[in-house]
């Protein structure tokens, strides 16, 4: 049974799972002076290589514990550390949710097997969950402000559907008083020419007691909020081949929608019936990129791509539109508090614009006037930063910003006073993101406040004015990604995302409870971290989820680590940072080791690994080996993808190549099979494909198996220097067809795989032969799973799920296999 760890199944540690997608990283070259044999070892015989059991090496100086309840160890007269069996009988975990009364048996730890069905019990929410940092369109979900303390909060599911949470803004942080899930795909609009990210399906607020929900193609939904519930009042749908709206805005009973250079109004009837007045449409000079009320509601603002256009709706049945405003402008979005107009550029091809602030009293007639500030890009040799967004409160004007110093990149927001005589200096910064990496793709943000709080895109993070100079972080339990789930020590769940930590109750498994915690972890907390393998031991490994499929990509150059570790109040914070050189490369972890594989221009990769023991001081990681491995040397075709696992348990490594020339000619997927030590030889063998990239590759118990184009599913077992097919299916010949994502789970016996296609949910199948144990019907995409006691718990950026594992008990191994030839795929 399991009680604490990381995702672990079954009794084998869960498999670490690493496979290119996006094509190879930029390929390193080898050293001039080194010499390709094949497997050149940098270290000693075993360098530095852990026992079998992922215990401490007798005659190691250093610690002598192990976390092992089946050996003891003990220093002899030499100080040297000495391991043995602990008595038979001592209770232990081995780590598996499938057996029960786990005892040591001769220094190992087993159980009773037992059986059980898919099951999936109770849901537990988030809200305002955080993007996967990669390089591509940043923002992950919505958030408006209905009052000066409620907004609601709009989380995408994965892109098909709609997590709609109300949240109420307290001294004491957020409080989320509402929850419901809509079936409103949220759609993302690109700007094909400008690169701008926006959702197609956004928040418009009409008062605090009433928002609606524009979802473009699909329909209108009018909610009512009143006392802290979320009701339906109304739906209107829109015709499925209808445009795209990028736009809206409202008040009372009255809001507009714009797609391309036309604003719809409508009108909400007694009876909450809703009405679109197609006899007073407006024809704006260029294409609508924004939407915006005056404080008073009686002027819309439009920005537009051929300037500003004010509308009088101060009587909303005859509209009137004014001469056009800054007309040479293209113009993102633009706003006005009343007294002041802030207008935010849009340029072409992803290059940020400048974010004007104009006294609105001077905005008339055709001439442009002289804004009273300007927020401008800068660029030389020092720095280079970019305005990113605006937001309006209480006396104060918030720009968020990107700045490059030299390899720090980083997200800040700065205040600025406002008043009669202008825009003042700036009067506090607040981090919002620091990293080394390129991470997400740059675009301009719309964010939103209201009074005194701002919700800041991408990654949702609210701040409150303090004081006159100042901004502190707001959050809640519920405010955050639940992506990454660990079991906890004392039974409960460890949910981690981007910027999230959370504590999460899963015993009652129709109701978990989120404990505590929010979206707390600071500016400076990386992407790749590394974080103790279960709770209580030393050991870390890396636990970053791939950002898409089942990679985990390092950058060019070094690389900067966070390293985590259990705080007092039972949630996961910041441990100090490692750095790795030698990027670009992609990573994976066990037992304690970090095994880094960068692909060398002509053939091969450097395979190197690292140690995971040391505390982080800021220190740069020295490999403990380091080797030049080839899987397929005399190829003439170009890879284009390649894959790597690692079975702890058994000390052993996958390595797979993709060799792609055309579509109408099948990739070769040559593969490579041996102990990381490279001890006890190596087998080989190929497979065939229909893409350029693996979809995901795993190994444990003696088995590999591999993923090609989100449906080709691959049992391997290795005999002497062959690699063999023990199964072969295609996920889109079953009867209830589905592509998959990434492995979540792998111990040689199931696999758990996260469906991509809708509906989400996760494919358990039987490994022996691939067939179908049954499905897991989730809200969102899972991104991770782990055991808490006898359930299996999903993990998902804006949900996880409580589950019931499948154990097929005592079932062995079946004895068919069919030899591995190149070319075959059966």
């Amino acid at each position: 049974m399991v009680s604490s760890a990381w995702s672990t199944v079954r009794g084998v540690v869960l498999a670490v799972l690493l496979a290119a997608c996006s094509g190879d990283p930029q390929e390193e070259r080898p050293d001039a002076g080194s010499v390709d044999a094949g497997s050149v070892d940098a270290g000693s015989g075993d360098a530095g290589l852990p026992p079998p059991d992922g215990g401490s090496t007798p005659g190691d100086a250093g610690t002598c514990e192990d976390d092992d309840p089946c050996t003891v160890e003990s220093r002899d007269d030499a100080g040297l550390c000495v391991v043995t069996k602990a008595p038979d009988g001592t209770a232990c975990d081995d780590g598996d949710v499938c057996t029960t009364q786990d005892q040591c048996v001769s220094g190992v730890c087993g159980g009773s097997p037992t059986t059980s069905a898919p099951q999936t019990f109770g849901t537990a929410w988030s809200h305002g969950a955080s993007p996967a940092e990669r390089s591509t369109a940043p923002l992950e979900g919505l958030a408006e402000f209905v009052s000066d303390d409620r907004l609601v909060f709009g989380d995408r599911l994965g892109g098909s559907g709609l997590s709609v949470s109300l949240v109420r803004v307290t001294e004491d942080g957020l409080q989320r008083v509402a929850q419901a899930a809509l079936d409103i795909r949220v759609d993302r609009f690109f700007g094909a020419t400008d690169w701008s990210d926006r959702m197609l399906t956004f928040f418009i607020p009409l008062g605090p007691d009433r928002v609606l929900v524009a979802g473009s193609r699909q329909r209108l939904e009018l909610l009512g909020l009143e006392g802290d519930r979320l009701t339906s009042l109304a739906r209107l749908p829109l015709h499925p081949s209808s445009n795209s709206i990028l736009g809206g805005t409202g008040r009372g009973d009255h809001f507009w929608l714009c797609n391309g250079s036309f604003v719809t109004p409508y009108r909400i009837d007694p009876g909450n019936v809703l009405v679109a007045d197609d006899t007073h449409n407006l024809q704006l000079p260029g294409t609508c990129n924004s939407l915006s009320l005056s404080p008073d509601g009686l002027t819309l603002w439009a920005g537009t791509s051929r300037g500003l256009v004010q509308v009088d709706v101060s009587r909303p049945e005859a509209p009137v539109v004014q001469p056009t405003l800054l007309p040479s402008l293209s113009l993102f979005q633009a706003r006005s508090d009343g007294t002041y107009v802030v207008a935010h550029e849009l340029l072409r091809y992803g290059q940020m614009g400048r974010i004007l602030v104009y006294r609105q009293s001077d905005l008339t007639g055709t001439a442009t006037p002289t804004p009273v500030k300007a927020f401008l890009p800068v660029e030389d040799t020092s720095r280079w930063e970019r305005p990113v967004g605006f937001v309006f409160l209480q006396d104060s004007l918030l720009v968020e910003w990107v700045r490059l110093t030299g390899p720090m990149r980083a997200y800040v927001v700065e205040r600025h006073a406002l008043n009669a005589s202008g825009v003042s200096s700036v009067v506090a910064t607040l981090p919002l993101r620091e990293s080394e990496e390129v991470g997400l793709t740059l675009s301009p943000f719309q964010l939103t406040g209201v009074g005194r709080h701002a919700v800041l895109q991408p990654w949702r993070r609210v701040v409150s004015l303090e004081g006159t100079d100042a901004l502190r972080f707001r959050t809640g339990v519920h405010h955050g990604s639940f992506e990454r789930v660990q079991a906890a020590a004392d039974g409960s769940l460890l949910a981690v995302g981007p910027f999230g930590s959370h504590r999460v109750s899963v015993e009652d498994p129709q109701a978990p409870a989120v404990l505590s915690g929010g979206t707390a972890l600071p500016a400076d907390t990386q992407r790749l971290r590394l974080a103790p393998a279960r709770p209580g031991v030393a050991t870390r490994e890396l636990v970053t989820l791939p950002a898409l499929g089942a990679n985990v990509h390092q950058e060019a150059g070094k690389a900067v680590l966070s390293c985590l570790r259990t705080g007092a109040n039972g949630l996961l914070e910041p441990d100090g940072q490692v750095r790795i050189p030698n990027g670009p490369a992609v990573l994976a972890s066990a037992k304690g080791q970090l095994f880094q594989a960068a692909p060398i221009t002509g053939g091969g990769f450097t395979l190197r690994r690292f140690a995971l023991d040391a505390a982080c001081t800021g220190q740069e990681l020295t490999p403990a080996s380091e080797e030049t491995v080839t899987v397929d040397p005399s190829s003439p075709e170009t890879r284009k993808g390649s894959a790597l696992a690692v079975d702890g348990t058994r000390s052993e490594l996958l390595l797979g190549e993709m060799r792609y020339v055309s579509p109408d000619k099948p990739a070769r997927i040559p593969l490579l099979w041996r102990s990381w030590s490279g001890e006890g030889g190596t087998a080989t063998g190929e497979l065939s494909g229909s893409t350029d990239q693996f979809t995901a590759m795993a190994l444990a118990g003696g088995r590999g198996l591999v993923i090609e184009n989100g449906r080709e599913v691959y049992l391997l077992e290795r005999e002497g220097t062959r690699i063999n097919v023990r199964a072969h299916v295609n996920l889109a010949e079953r009867a209830s067809p589905v592509d998959v994502s990434r492995i979540l789970a792998f111990d040689g016996v199931v696999a758990y795989l996260a469906i991509s296609t809708v509906p989400s949910g996760v494919l358990a199948l039987r490994a022996e032969d691939l067939s179908e144990l049954g499905r897991y019907p989730t809200p969102a995409p899972v991104r991770s799973v782990t055991f808490a006691g006898p359930r299996l718990v999903l993990g998902m950026n804006e949900a996880l799920t409580v589950a019931a594992p499948v154990c097929l008990g005592a079932a062995g191994p079946a004895t068919y296999a069919a030899s591995l030839r190149p070319g075959s795929t059966n």
